[in-house]
């Protein structure tokens, strides 16, 4: 016992040098050597074994033995049942009130030697604690030196105008961090639009045409099914955790996987519930058994990945916009130009019109021209919505009835432009709604055919009351083979008529009350003794006035005529 009591000291614990020896240890191997060393005189002629919680229920790992004979010897995880020993002989170790193993002793020790080698458990319980601690913390401060890095490489990327050198130096970076043969970058066709779908956006390393051959376990689209899935490291093994139970790998089939793909790193995109892609890494030099390690670098550069992609997404979007408004600029003075300049000359009657487009470009029309014989025609016309189809549709309809008017009845001119409005509207539900007028120069006779528009109003000055010429026939588009009718009426100096739009009629102030027909018959009738142009200013100032603004839901359009 001389030899033995030297080793475990008479205190009954371990020597100073044996602990600091613990203590100093650099990497578990290393403090499970020191510990071997110090448990070593202690255990002379004992079967022993040291055995760490594990995180399967009811086992232990075996971390090294004590004696030839020691049952357990050559198992890498072990139960209690294993090695039947009485509570007596299964010493813990712990770290404050948590246990982290035992050591399996073959027999009762003796009470110096016990106390010595339960003094080496305990210190040897901090030390394994502090190295975890200390790896847990040199892997936190790696990855925030990655984090760092890759921020770094991302406000490069943020100052980046093209949107290739983006997504190429995405695909680069990732390619890196983990040090893979090849990659490939998936960017959705709409970010933050996951049903969009994915195109490849760059390659690196391999084919596109092989990427093209790869499809999902169940036939479906690859790699669009793992938009959803975490980020993750798929490896060519049937146990692999994050493997279908058919042993696909990333969810891709197993019978168009390259023999020379063993393990594919699947990073999505995403950031603040923001999808825009996926990154597939292929080959990566990693293990497979600790992925955790490089996980949290890779979401973090994940985000980051998204919010790039996002940010060219946006100003994509931007420029597309600004094209746009330009283009609607254009159009809309295109559009005003369509409009009449003038009046046609005569000394029976005075005009005045006004158009003013829900947006850029609207769907209503007026005009008014002449014929050889001097007679003036008239039309006010609203195509059904507003914006570029309704305006389209209406630019095809002024050239119908440009060509047409000055030698057609009103009644046969609207017969004429439902054909052609029939044939270019197809199935699509639109529709033209106009009045159609011709005013005589010599017996100033109007002669007037509606198809499905807002009455025509023309004040009486006789009578001082306003008379109404409804709708003769369906809105143009409605029925190919229509047949629509006229009415006549003369005219007498100081009568007015007024052509409108439903724009005016329908629209509506804040508490939505419309403008409504009687405020502008109540206007034509108050106003009437004025010149047209006063007419028509006064009509647009009372719509403004009601409705608190100058632009409206819908086109706004009023044509007045008066009878000198």
């Amino acid at each position: 016992m001389t030899a033995l009591s030297n080793s475990c000291t008479a205190a009954g614990g371990a020597s100073a040098t044996t602990m600091a020896e613990l203590h100093a240890a650099r990497s578990q191997d290393e403090l499970e050597r020191a510990l071997v060393a110090a448990l070593t005189p202690c255990l002379v002629g004992v079967e022993a074994a040291l055995c760490l919680a594990d995180d399967i229920a009811a086992t232990q790992q075996l971390r090294f033995v004590f004696g030839e004979n020691c049952p357990v010897r050559g198992l890498q995880r072990v139960r209690a049942e294993d090695w039947q020993l009485p509570a007596s002989q299964r010493l813990p170790v712990r770290f404050r009130s948590h246990v982290l193993g035992e050591l399996w002793v073959g027999k009762p020790l003796a009470d110096e030697p016990l106390l010595a080698v339960q003094d080496m458990l305990v210190h040897y319980g901090a030390a394994l604690v502090n190295l975890t601690l200390n790896a847990e913390s040199r892997q936190a401060t790696e990855d925030y030196c990655a984090s760092l890095q890759a921020l770094e490489e991302g406000i490069v990327l943020f100052q980046e105008e093209d949107p290739a050198a983006v997504t190429a130096r995405l695909l680069s970076l990732a390619s890196s961090m983990v040090q893979a043969t090849a990659g490939a970058l998936y960017v959705l066709r709409e970010v933050g639009k996951k049903d969009s779908g994915l195109r490849l956006e760059q390659a690196l390393g391999i084919p596109d045409s092989l990427l093209q051959s790869f499809r999902g376990v169940e036939g479906c689209a690859w790699p669009d099914v793992l938009l959803d899935q975490p980020a993750h490291l798929a490896v060519r093994a049937d146990d692999a955790p994050m493997n279908a139970d058919d042993g696909s790998m990333a969810m891709l089939a197993p019978d168009c996987l390259p023999p020379i793909l063993q393990s594919i790193v699947v990073l999505p995109l995403r950031y603040h519930g923001v999808q825009a892609g996926v990154c597939l890494l292929f080959n990566p030099l990693l293990d497979s058994s600790q992925p955790r390690d490089f996980l949290g670098r890779l979401q973090s550069f994940g985000q980051l990945a998204a919010a790039l992609l996002h940010r060219l997404s946006l100003e994509a979007l931007q420029a597309n916009s600004v094209t746009i408004a330009r283009e609607l600029e254009i159009a809309e003075t295109i559009q005003k130009r369509l409009l009449p300049e003038r009046a046609p000359p005569t000394e029976e009657y005075e005009f005045a019109w006004s158009t003013i487009a829900a947006k850029n470009i609207g769907g209503d029309y007026l005009d008014l021209g002449a014929s050889d014989l001097g007679d003036i025609y008239l039309v006010c016309a609203d195509a059904s919505g507003h914006g570029i189809n309704s305006a389209l549709l209406m630019s095809s309809f002024r050239a119908n009835y440009r060509g047409n008017a000055a030698w057609q009845e009103p009644n046969d001119l609207a017969a004429l432009l439902n054909r052609e409005v029939a044939h270019e509207v197809g199935p699509t539900g639109m529709f033209i709604t106009a009045a159609l007028l011709r005013l005589e120069r010599d017996t100033k006779r109007m002669t007037v055919s509606s198809a499905g528009h807002n009455p025509t109003m023309v004040y009486r000055a006789r009578t001082g009351k306003v008379e109404l010429f409804e709708s003769n026939g369906p809105p143009l588009g409605f029925v190919a083979d229509a047949e629509f009718e006229s009415c006549d009426t003369v005219l007498e100096s100081g009568d007015v008529i007024l052509l409108f739009t439903d724009g005016i009629s329908e629209a509506a102030n804040q508490d939505l009350d419309m403008f409504g027909e009687e405020r502008l018959q109540a206007l034509l009738v108050q106003h009437a003794a004025d010149s047209a142009e006063q007419l028509l200013a006064v009509m647009r100032k009372a719509l403004a006035d009601f409705t608190g603004r100058e632009r409206y839901d819908d086109d706004v359009s009023m044509l007045v005529a008066k009878v000198r």
